[in-house]
């Protein structure tokens, strides 16, 4: 007996962040078709933001797991005052099977960005303090963007950091403190309490190796391989090394500038970003080593403050899928 597909209509609406996020990925053992997909400019006053719309494959055969093919439907259009630019007007048929997996992806650019450099968070009322950088300029009752804030949170799972919101949402300026400072409510975790860390890195590559200046090795250069890890919290870099490195406490190395690749969850790991800087503590420095093991060893670097972005809210996209099953 044949069995009828089942249909499903589903409706995807989210805010368009200054980050780039994952709108929409294809289930298993569906065929996933957008039929329709708009991003209409809802800011207040003449604002002009851009959007960024790509189809993503991501592969999951065994041998090419992980690599990724983005095609850019449309790329840094403007979505006028008052008006709406509609990004698929029929058929975008999504994939994923045991080979590959399909998604659609958004990234916006607009005014009024600004680094958050803490967030308090009160986990019985929802209230939440954020303290900026730079004066934000919002009023009470602005409707604003909050994206990729990190926090630890005492879960059954041990300690975690998660980044906030998900899934995005808007929220609205409750009260403004100082320049700097507003509360808003975002919602109550029950006995859950969050603390705001600095943003999560992701090592990618290193572009250029390491060299040993002082004590044992010295004239000597290390390879940084994947296992490298960086704690914005302690400042503390944890190295892993091609090869033995053949330190000892006696040595320092100094990392050339721009040399190590990572990511970071302040734009929601979009954006490839070099380190050291010329404004980074580490830069042009011979740094101390602890060695851990023959193959990785551990430097300060210096602590990172802040992470995550807020925005007022300039974009927000609707977009309808149909899941057609015959499982």
């Amino acid at each position: 007996m044949a069995v009828a597909p089942l249909n499903k209509f589903i409706t995807k609406a989210v805010p368009v962040t200054p980050s780039e996020q994952v709108v929409y990925e294809a289930p298993r053992g569906a065929s996933s078709i957008i039929l329709y997909t708009a991003v209409a400019n809802v800011g207040i006053g003449q604002s002009y933001p851009l959007i960024t719309f790509t189809h993503r494959r991501e592969s999951t055969a065994t041998r090419t797991s992980g690599n990724i093919r983005n095609i850019r439907l449309i790329k840094d259009v403007e979505v006028p005052p008052q008006d709406a630019v509609i990004i698929i007007d029929g058929r975008l048929v999504l994939e994923k099977n045991a080979n590959i997996k399909d998604s659609v992806v958004i990234r916006g650019y607009q005014s009024g960005v600004g680094t958050v450099y803490d967030a308090q968070y009160d986990h019985v009322t929802g209230l939440t303090t954020i303290i900026t950088y730079d004066p934000h300029g919002f009023s009470a009752d602005d409707e604003i963007i909050l994206d990729g804030l990190a926090f630890d949170c005492p879960s059954t799972g041990g300690i975690t950091g998660p980044i906030f919101p998900e899934p995005q949402t808007t929220f609205k300026v409750e009260t403004v403190g100082t320049t700097t400072s507003f509360t808003t409510n975002v919602g109550i975790v029950s006995a859950l309490p969050h603390t705001f860390r600095p943003s999560l890195h992701e090592f990618v590559r290193a572009e250029s190796k390491i060299n040993i200046t002082q004590g044992t090795g010295s004239g000597g250069t290390i390879q940084v391989v994947k296992g490298t890890t960086y704690d914005s919290v302690t400042g503390i870099l944890s190295v892993t090394a091609a090869a033995a490195h053949g330190m000892d406490g006696t040595s320092k190395v100094k990392i050339p500038v721009s040399s190590l690749v990572f990511k970071c969850s302040q734009d929601n790991y979009t954006d490839e970003k070099k380190y050291p800087r010329i404004s980074d503590p580490a830069y042009n420095q011979d740094l101390t080593v602890t060695v851990v093991n023959t193959t990785k060893f551990t430097v300060n670097v210096g602590i990172q403050t802040g992470g995550g972005t807020v925005s007022p809210a300039q974009m927000e996209l609707i977009m309808s899928v149909l899941e057609t099953s015959t499982v």
